[in-house]
């Protein structure tokens, strides 16, 4: 018996300790890995709420909150950040952004929209300074996202000025899609004096006495296949400037983004390595463009058939067809009325778009124009009798000229607007080609919300748009074109909120991601940025200068800078 009742005594003291043991661990468990405390907390949610302070616990946000509420989640082991009232937002998701192709570029070249260059002297001096770095013989190349007017001189460079410059090194300044200059050494590198040996659709300008000038004129793809020979002739590491790039990215507050179109199939294959190594600092969602004019159809079936819709993980993921569904639908960079495609190209969009439908993929269009917008309309109304686009979250990108009918039509498909900010570049352009009231109203995002549409925010950097999204957001606030040539009317600008909702929520949205980020909500990833400015009170002409002292994604620190830098995770 006294075996026995010694027995009894043991289980029941060994119960007790397991139970205790057990309330610990439940308390742990309920305990928050990291609080972020004394804060501004732009939610973002559908009450636009603003908090004090957030709890995460692995890759989730479990509470946000007043300060006292988030303090009680705190345990032994809890990081507790003080954000001294800072202001944090979610994390920034760019939807059109050609991150796959100008990150692997993004080491090699030299840009005029870093460091507030605002004169031409200051610019080319950044080229000598590139050019003393690397060598005699090196290229140094500006490849977009700069603007004459942004200079105190009101001019581009020369291609003189260039030869002048640099006599021993090739370059090569690219203006948006209109134009490039290239030097002396640069037109003996690549062999410009020989037709046989440019692009198809590569300009050469010749003066009276049939001698190059420097100046080179094309469309999107003929300056983009130019810029490639350039870049193959650099020693740059594509996948770690792809990585640097991401850095970058990281340190503007974006935690997300979606490329349209990156290329060929090899251009993918540093994102590809990226995330087998699970070396991706934010979440990338891409498209496939078709790479052939004529019989798209059958090459999007082709190279399609074995990836299912939205295919991929939390880092990864295939978002169908884009930007270019058929080359004879693509306006370009069309600034005027008057773009008609043939009836044989409207034929071969209703295929590529039957299919995308019949699959179930998700869709981003090309549309510059308002003429392109509907001429893509009626073809994808054709598709909608049989198909619920709505569902598939189609989209349509730019439409720099829309009207209101336009996005009535849109509407009533369930299509989404994706906007960029080709008009903080281009808005004389616009305003030269349609009238300059035009130009006051582009892009028309009040427009496309006044009529029901779902509008994501996107930059379209890196040639027509500066990556970060801060400019992006600037524009769409102050209303100012670069140079301030142009300025929207007051009742076509945004407010902050809602401009910063059409690159978190809305972004969201667009991915099907909508209940797991885009806003701080108890259960959606703690995806964040805490900034080092407060983004409502900040004079507008400064915000584009905001930076992320603090990003997370999923929990985890990709960036930290000033007193958070130790905290960067590797």
């Amino acid at each position: 018996m006294r075996c026995i009742a010694r027995a009894l005594a043991h289980a029941t003291a060994v119960g007790c300790l397991m139970a205790a043991w057990g309330t610990q661990a439940q308390a742990a468990a309920a305990h928050a890995d990291r609080i972020l405390v004394n804060g501004t907390v732009l939610t973002m949610d559908a009450a636009d709420t603003v908090a004090q302070a957030i709890a995460i616990r692995g890759e989730h946000i479990v509470a946000v909150g007043a300060n006292p509420q988030i303090r009680r989640l705190a345990g032994p082991a809890t990081e507790v950040i003080d954000l001294g009232r800072r202001t944090v937002i979610p994390g920034l998701i760019d939807t059109h952004i050609h991150a796959i192709r100008g990150g692997q570029s993004y080491a090699f070249e030299t840009y005029w929209y870093e460091g507030e260059t605002t004169s031409l002297a200051s610019g080319l001096e950044q080229l000598r300074q590139t050019a003393q770095a690397r060598g005699p013989g090196k290229w140094v190349a500006v490849t977009g996202s700069w603007h004459p007017d942004q200079f105190t001189e009101k001019r581009a460079p020369t291609p003189a000025e260039l030869t002048a410059l640099l006599p021993d090194n090739p370059a090569y300044v690219q203006y948006l899609y209109d134009y490039a200059l290239v030097n002396a050494r640069a037109i003996e590198v690549l062999k410009l004096d020989q037709p046989d040996a440019l692009p198809p659709g590569i300009r050469m300008e010749r003066d009276g006495d049939g001698r190059l000038t420097g100046r080179v004129f094309g469309a999107i793809r003929p300056l983009s296949a130019l810029f490639g020979r350039i870049l193959a002739q650099s020693d740059v590491d594509a996948k770690a400037s792809l990585q640097a790039f991401f850095g970058r990215l990281n340190s503007l507050g974006v935690t997300a983004l979606i490329d349209p179109t990156a290329g060929p199939g090899v251009a993918y294959d540093p994102l590809f390595a990226l995330w087998r190594e699970q070396r991706l600092s934010l979440r990338v969602g891409y498209r496939i463009p078709t790479l052939v004019a004529g019989n798209e159809a059958e090459w999007f079936r082709n190279t399609l058939a074995y990836l299912p819709p939205r295919m991929g993980d939390g880092k990864l993921r295939f978002l169908g067809p884009g930007e270019m569904l058929v080359h004879g639908m693509d306006d370009g960079v069309t600034m005027g009325p008057g773009f008609r495609p043939t009836a044989k190209d409207r034929e071969e969009l209703l295929k590529v778009a039957t299919f995308a439908a019949s699959r179930g993929y998700p869709v981003e269009i090309h549309a510059y124009t308002d003429d392109a917008a509907n001429a893509i309309l009626d073809v994808f109304e054709q598709v909608a009798r049989h198909h619920d686009l709505g569902k598939l979250r189609w989209a349509m990108a730019h439409l720099n000229t829309g009207k209101p009918e336009t996005f009535r039509r849109m509407k009533a498909l369930g299509l989404a607007y994706t906007v960029q900010m080709g008009p903080y570049f281009e808005a004389g352009a616009i305003g030269h080609a349609n009238g300059h009231h035009v130009a006051e109203a582009a892009p028309p995002v009040r427009l496309a919300l006044e009529n029901g549409l779902k509008v994501a925010g996107g930059t379209d950097a890196t040639r027509i748009g500066i990556p970060g999204v801060w400019r992006a957001l600037e524009f769409h606030v102050g209303g100012y074109s670069i140079g301030r040539e142009v300025r929207r009317k007051e009742e076509f600008r945004l407010s902050r909120l809602e401009a910063l909702r059409l690159y978190t929520a809305n972004a969201a949205w667009i991915s099907f991601d909508e209940s797991s980020r885009g806003t701080l909500e108890a259960g959606k990833l703690a995806d964040l940025a805490v900034l080092d400015k407060p983004y409502l009170t900040v004079p507008v002409e400064d915000i584009h200068r905001i930076r992320s002292v603090l990003t997370m994604v999923g929990g985890r620190v990709v960036h930290g800078d000033g007193g958070f830098a130790a905290r960067k995770e590797r």
